[in-house]
């Protein structure tokens, strides 16, 4: 039997927690990854907010399904869920491909009447956040494209993905301290693009991950 507590210990289960929770992400750097993953074909086709928005439905409606152990790995959860969409997005669009552009319908839409908000508990998300989150994430996005490659990859991989220093100096074939290295390099150069772009809001833009 599934566990229905709904105390501390597992507070995504939790109707009055589940929005906190959601606002705590930096749910900007999660579009950021969405983005990445979906690439200009595909992203020409699916909205990354309307992605984020079937994620967080499909994640409260399987809450029971995942255990609790901090933010980290919650944030880990949504994205994997995040990751599956965008593969079954490219299968589905792959086998519909027509050419030419069309018109993105948003899951809000094809969920029904209802939209996604309504289906959520209070505090997930409105379309003011949601536009804020956009806003932010272009922000990023041009910031991490001014990074050399080398750069770019890593700084991608640890801040945004939260992947493990060790796993990304194995995936690039580098020594570790080498990765660490151009991190630090990376983190110095986007940060100091991600000021220049949002001026004053800047403070206000939490780090999606730690060098």
């Amino acid at each position: 039997m599934p566990d229905t507590s709904h105390g501390a210990d597992q507070p995504h289960r939790d109707p009055t927690e589940w929005g906190r929770l959601v606002q705590s992400l930096d749910v900007a750097s999660v579009f950021v990854v969405i983005g990445s993953w979906l690439g200009p074909r595909l992203r020409a086709q699916v909205a990354v907010e309307d992605l984020w928005q079937e994620t967080l439905w499909l994640s409260w409606r399987d809450r029971e399904q995942h255990e609790w152990r901090g933010l980290t790995a919650f944030r880990v959860w949504l994205l994997s869920i995040a990751r599956h969409r965008v593969i079954d997005q490219s299968r589905h669009q792959g086998r519909q491909k027509r050419g030419g552009a069309h018109e993105i319908t948003p899951f809000s839409t094809l969920a029904g009447a209802d939209s996604v908000s309504a289906m959520l508990p209070p505090g997930s998300t409105t379309p003011s956040r949601v536009a804020g989150w956009r806003e932010r994430a272009q922000a990023m996005e041009t910031a991490l494209a001014s990074l050399e490659p080398e750069l770019r990859s890593i700084v991608q991989a640890r801040l945004f993905e939260e992947v493990p220093m060790r796993d990304i100096a194995t995936d690039l074939g580098i020594p570790l301290s080498t990765a660490k290295e151009r991190l630090l390099r990376g983190v110095k150069r986007y940060r100091f693009k991600l000021k220049q772009l949002l001026g004053s809001d800047f403070e206000d833009v939490p780090a999606p991950g730690q060098p």
